[in-house]
């Protein structure tokens, strides 16, 4: 006997096909009763059938066609073709469905107004922009969007309504993809993740060199990171993938860069698209002598160990294996938080008498900021030890290895907030800052702002959807996400941010009072009251069998 299941794939592939080929052929969907055609739908170079939406019903109310369009929305195919049979021809010319994506929480209301309109309103709490940015708010809220219609030749279509789309969180899930850009630090050392959404099916390497050339979101911006492509550079062609190769046309100004500036170029193409690329301009590759460029790296923890004091000894399980000079120092300092360099011949602490860095170039830890009431602090590439009081989020210093203080500029930070986390990022362009204002909880990351590699100040904040639960501790779970320990009614939760990207709740870890993070969320760890390390697993937060008095955090 056949399979079933085969069946029922070949069928709906097979029903997929004819959809395409019957809109390619301008012939248009059945049902449309010949009102509003569309346009061509033309082979989109995607290799995936997902079912495509159906178009308008013959004789459908003005609610069945609202229903039906929204359904239609989920596919991007031909720039929304099947969504635009639903609109009248004036309407299906003007709607941008790219403008923006509107992600619903649960199911809408539909209410018939005076005047042949519809109020949709939803309940949201997410949003992406025209250039793929994702905002997740901590609290929903209601948007009521107004759809107008209008008969033509005996049937309901939408002739009035808003740019973007309306997708349902499981929908959203299904047909856009996360997508990271990669820019560079200023030192061109280090390649930082900026996540975007885009349309999976078609065209997304298109979207993603557009957007590359763009610029990066806010929070990178201001000179945080850098872009070797000249400004003003457009995408010519569409990109093209011939054998595994992205073939990206760009525009003229690209002839105008350095070898090192394109041999870059090229750097940032290959880990944003995932495929190795060339450029072309006006469909001729372009000349790039061998450069000897240094490639950037993408930062992650230099030992996947956990990193601990337990008495006297500090180092690296098993066994609290030592780290040069740095172990000595830690204890010597009696040091109750611990920040290793990514070099390991670094550390910032905090321990007696206040912010000290230890140093294979030290033979005791010298003592930077005497300040009460500090909180743990961090150290960037630069070897910069950050510190700043839990009293006055805005009074942050960089310490230079040398001991010379620098104030950094926190203009945007909330006046009389508290602050109980600080942490750099391992690419050393963002800090997280988790803090108690007036208002609340708050989680913001900024980009660092340097004047010769010397952190100046901070740049535009990017706030994080952090719930009402107490604030305790927050870190760096990988290169585009923040993990942050609060106290709330249900308990010490940890939550996973994504910057540019949902949240994700990992769970319950009672008694955490101290939270590190690795390379992702496997490497997640946390200290209890009781001294007890744990980590994360799908049945909760579970013992390592470590114990610890300092469980460290490593650049």
């Amino acid at each position: 006997m056949p399979d079933r299941r085969a069946l029922r794939r070949a069928s709906a592939t097979a029903a997929a096909l004819l959809l395409v080929a019957l809109l390619a052929g301008c012939v248009g969907i059945p049902t449309s009763s010949g009102v509003n055609a569309g346009q061509t739908i033309t082979e989109g170079g995607s290799n995936s059938f997902a079912p495509l939406p159906s178009g308008p019903q013959r004789n459908a109310t003005k609610d069945e066609i609202l229903t039906d369009f929204m359904q239609a929305a989920t596919s991007s195919d031909s720039d929304y073709a099947i969504a635009r049979l639903f609109l009248t021809k004036d309407a299906a010319r003007s709607w941008d469905p790219n403008a923006s994506v509107l992600i619903r929480e649960a199911a809408p209301l539909q209410t018939s107004e005076p005047g042949d309109i519809i109020d949709y309103s939803v309940v949201t709490r997410a949003s992406v922009t025209a250039t793929g940015v994702y905002t997740e708010d901590n609290r929903q809220a209601t948007a009521d969007l107004a759809f107008g219609f209008t008969k033509v030749d005996g049937q309901w279509r939408i002739s009035k309504l808003r740019d973007g789309i309306v997708l349902s969180r499981q929908s959203f899930a299904q047909v856009f993809s996360e997508n990271a850009l990669y820019f560079f630090d200023p030192s061109y050392s280090y390649l930082v993740p900026d996540v975007r959404w885009f349309p999976a099916r078609i065209g997304v390497q298109s979207r993603i060199v557009t957007a590359l050339l763009g610029g990066p979101a806010t929070g990178l911006q201001q000179g945080a990171t850098v872009s070797a492509f000249p400004q003003g550079t457009q995408v010519g062609s569409a990109v093209e993938v011939r054998a595994g190769l992205a073939v990206v046309d760009l525009s003229d100004d690209v002839n105008t860069a350095s070898n090192t500036d394109k041999a870059r170029m090229l750097q940032q193409l290959d880990q944003s698209l995932g495929l190795q690329a060339t450029i072309t301009v006006k469909g001729a590759p372009i000349a790039i002598a061998d450069a000897a460029v240094p490639k950037a790296i993408l930062p992650t923890a230099a030992n996947p160990s956990e990193l601990l004091r337990r008495g006297a000894k500090f180092g690296f399980e098993p066994g609290l294996r030592p780290i040069g000079r740095i172990s000595a120092q830690v204890v010597a300092a009696d040091a109750t938080a611990v920040t290793l360099g990514r070099d390991q011949s670094t550390a910032a602490l905090l321990g007696r008498g206040g912010v000290l860095l230890a140093s294979d170039d030290l033979t005791s830890p010298r003592l930077l900021d005497t300040r009460p009431g500090l909180i743990p602090p961090s150290i960037d590439p630069q070897r910069y030890v950050w510190s700043v009081p839990h009293g006055d989020a805005t009074a942050i210093r960089a310490y230079s290895p040398d001991g010379i203080a620098h104030t950094v500029a926190t203009s945007g930070l909330p006046q009389g907030s508290t602050i109980v986390a600080l942490a750099v990022s391992r690419d050393g362009t963002r800090v997280a800052l988790y803090l108690e204002t007036n208002a609340g909880p708050r989680l913001v990351v900024a980009g660092i702002l340097r004047h010769d590699s010397v952190p100046a100040s901070l740049g535009d904040l990017v706030d994080l959807p952090v719930s009402s639960a107490a604030p305790l501790d927050a870190t760096w779970m990988d290169d585009r996400t923040v993990a942050t320990l609060a106290s709330g009614p249900s308990g010490d939760t940890v939550t996973a941010y994504e910057i540019g990207g949902p949240s994700t709740d990992l769970g319950v870890a009672e008694g955490a009072r101290r939270i590190v993070g690795g390379n992702g969320q496997d490497q997640l760890r946390v200290l209890t009251d009781t001294g007890a390390v744990l980590q994360v697993r799908a049945s909760g937060w579970q013992s390592t069998g470590i114990t610890a008095s300092v469980l460290a955090t490593q650049q």
